[in-house]
């Protein structure tokens, strides 16, 4: 279990430093939030589907920890995103205005309708994601219903967070996919995961 955990935490970090640090040029100042933050998301989808992983194994404390990781990692993204937004980290999210001498200018109060989507998405996310490791169910029904509409919500707010640059490899750092892509990918493991571990009870 400690092994996994090491994994879960360190291949997500190696990979956005390579990615962004050294392939993309992205200073290493930025190091401590801006690049830990990608990393922390994308451990958070690992700890989910290893999560999923040991459900279909049986390893029911093993899947409660991971699980337990998963929503810590999210909640520190979280965090980290609320710390990110206003410094401008993400002008994709924000609406181009037109000054009257036809100068773009970004504002940044103003989320873009994709970055509406984004954000609304990933905070409900977060809220089922809560919601689940309180673990207040009437039956295993309700909480089957909740686990499918995080894993729904999971996947729209990364589709609308960088579904645009999913299908341009030649856009793509050294050719290293976003990680967004990685995680939507191991979202739809997830499901794949679940649908095993419920078909076994």
């Amino acid at each position: 279990m400690f092994n996994v955990k090491v994994v879960i935490l360190l291949f997500p970090l190696l990979y956005a430093v390579v990615r962004y640090n050294l392939a993309a040029g992205v200073g290493w100042s930025q190091l401590p939030l801006y690049i830990v933050n990608k990393a922390l998301a994308m451990s958070s989808v690992l700890a989910l589907l290893f999560a999923g992983r040991a459900g279909i194994k049986g390893r029911r404390g093993s899947a409660l920890t991971l699980g337990k990781m998963a929503l810590h990692c999210a909640l520190l993204h979280v965090l980290f995103t609320l710390v990110l937004l206003p410094a401008g980290y993400y002008p994709k999210f924000s609406q181009v205005l037109l000054t009257a001498g036809d100068e773009q200018v970004l504002q940044m109060a103003s989320f873009s309708a994709v970055a509406n989507l984004a954000l609304f998405f990933g905070l409900l996310c977060g809220y089922l994601f809560f919601v689940i490791s309180v673990g207040h169910f009437t039956g295993m029904l309700q909480k089957r219903l909740l686990q499918y509409l995080q894993i729904c919500a999971l996947a729209y707010h990364l589709l609308f967070l960088g579904g645009y640059s999913w299908f341009t490899p030649t856009s793509w750092p050294a050719y290293l996919p976003p990680v967004t892509l990685l995680s939507f990918i191991c979202v739809l493991l997830l499901v794949y995961f679940l649908q095993k571990a419920w078909q076994k009870r």
